[in-house]
């Protein structure tokens, strides 16, 4: 018997079982806690394995003719996968065949009276760490571990950072960095304006200049014998650069070695451009955050097929500070100001209602006057879209006449446990129009104008900002966005 479950469209095929077999009633393991992704294409009765990340799958499982019933089960990890399976033969995507399509990666397909040896299984979506077990002979799926404890919350949790400088010169380069008190304290500001008064940046730059005894040629092409060389110095002081303390970030300041750019990763910074602009976005990667980047989903598209490779766009953010903004002292994005803790909810709600929300301008040094922002859920409920309104960006300053729209979950693949899990990907609401050209051109047009609409992705809304208004060039800027959600939210 075959029975039909329809809901918003999604079919959720389930075969009930004849006399044999017995309901399991074991847990799923969580496969991916201890396995590598599973790479094969044949899964043996009873085998838990890890699934590929983000990636269509085929898989085969034989003897299936010799049950009168057999149960496929998925879950855990993050993000939506969806389900297929058919004996004998490779099962369709269209929901033709016995398909599970729920939210989600706990999926479950029971299959009964196959006549064919060989059945067959795809696996579709967007998810992360997802399980898939099959078992011959049973009635019914296997049951995921509510128990599991959910994701940590990996945002920065301190309200402060300490800067300890560390500055090198080579027998035969002095460092040259006359400004560097001013550019240091200008750095402060910058996050104190940044973070609405709720974070502070100390430093210390007591620590006399280093010189290493040897001409820099020594290292201009050798950029692992130059941070061996720097790193062993500043434990020669008494400081571990791989772990300095609580809250704490190692600045080493060099002349520029060969052509090496400033780079950092937590916990430490390598500083050879020496502006505030430069030190506050280093800053940012020592403290956890990925660039600012954008989707290039192609002329007419502003999202694509979830392909990392053709899609990111690395600096892709023309106006943020972890884009291209650094240069400029630009401001930090509404979504990695979150990762900070310098937002509340009643600063950038979630927005559940359909109707018309007022926006002012988030990138002054205050946020007492209404919503900085919105935000709202796809229609998939996977990914989340970051509205602000942006003012003062010298080089853009079109931002003026509409919002600018982040994406927040749209390949969450970090790998690096020290980096935010959570990469920020502005959407180009012009896709295409200044291509070819410089790379980032594309994006310099992505705020969604006034009169303008832009509906999710994943079907969830339409959004349409209707007028401006208040002081220009001031946190009393203000700009209306109608919201309309759209059937099924």
């Amino acid at each position: 018997m075959k029975v039909n479950l329809w809901k918003y469209g999604a079919v959720l095929a389930v075969y009930c079982a004849t006399n044999q077999g017995a309901a399991l009633a074991a847990n799923l393991d969580n496969a991916c806690q201890n396995q590598d992704p599973f790479l094969g294409r044949t899964v043996l009765n009873g085998q838990t394995v890890c699934l590929p990340n983000k990636s269509r799958t085929y898989l085969s499982i034989g003897n299936t003719s010799n049950v009168d019933s057999y149960a496929i089960t998925t879950g855990y990890g993050s993000g939506d996968l969806n389900l297929y399976a058919k004996n004998g033969a490779w099962p369709k995507l269209d929901g033709s065949d016995p398909s599970s399509v729920k939210a989600g990666n706990g999926e479950c397909i029971v299959i009964s009276n196959p006549s064919n040896y060989w059945s067959y299984i795809a696996i579709d979506g967007a998810s992360e760490g997802a399980s898939l077990v099959v078992d011959l002979g049973a009635t019914s799926c296997r049951t995921v571990d509510s128990t599991t404890p959910p994701d940590r919350d990996d945002r920065y949790e301190y309200d402060y950072v300490n800067l300890k400088v560390f500055r090198f010169q080579f027998s035969d380069t002095p460092l040259e960095w006359g400004t560097m008190q001013a550019d240091l304290e200008k750095t402060v500001q910058y996050y104190t304006e940044q973070s609405y008064g709720k974070f502070s940046v100390y430093y210390d730059v007591s620590e006399p200049v280093i010189t290493i005894n040897r001409p820099k040629r020594d290292f201009d092409n050798d950029f692992f014998a130059w941070r061996a060389a720097w790193q062993a110095e500043v434990k020669n002081r008494g400081v571990d650069p791989d772990n300095p303390g609580k809250a704490t970030v190692v600045m080493m300041v060099a002349p520029q070695v060969g052509n090496f750019n400033s780079s950092a990763a937590p916990p430490s910074i390598s500083l050879y451009h020496h502006t505030p602009g430069v030190i506050a976005h280093e800053l940012g990667h020592a403290l956890g955050l990925r660039h600012a980047k954008a989707i290039e989903a192609g002329a007419g598209r502003v999202i694509g097929d979830h392909d990392y490779d053709k899609e990111s766009l690395n600096y892709g953010n023309v106006y943020s500070m972890m884009g291209m903004g650094a240069h400029s002292l630009q401001s930090y994005n509404l979504l990695y100001k979150h990762y900070f803790r310098w937002l509340t909810d009643s600063d950038v709600p979630i927005i559940n209602s359909s109707g018309t929300y007022r926006i002012y301008a988030f990138d002054h040094a205050r946020n007492d006057l209404g919503y900085i922002g919105l935000r709202l859920k796809s229609g998939n409920g996977l990914y989340t879209y970051w509205l602000e309104y942006r003012t003062t960006n010298q080089n853009y300053p079109n931002t003026k006449d509409g919002i600018l729209i982040n994406l927040q979950g749209y390949f969450e693949n970090e790998k690096d446990a020290r980096f935010w899990k959570t990469t920020s990907y502005l959407l180009d609401m012009t896709p295409g129009s200044k291509t070819p050209g410089w790379w980032g051109d594309d994006q310099t047009d992505s705020e969604l104008v006034i009169g303008k609409s832009y509906t999710d992705h994943w079907g969830g809304f339409r959004i349409t900002p209707t007028a401006k208004g208040g002081v220009d060039g001031t946190e009393r800027a203000w700009i209306d966005v109608k919201v309309e959600l759209l059937s099924g939210n």
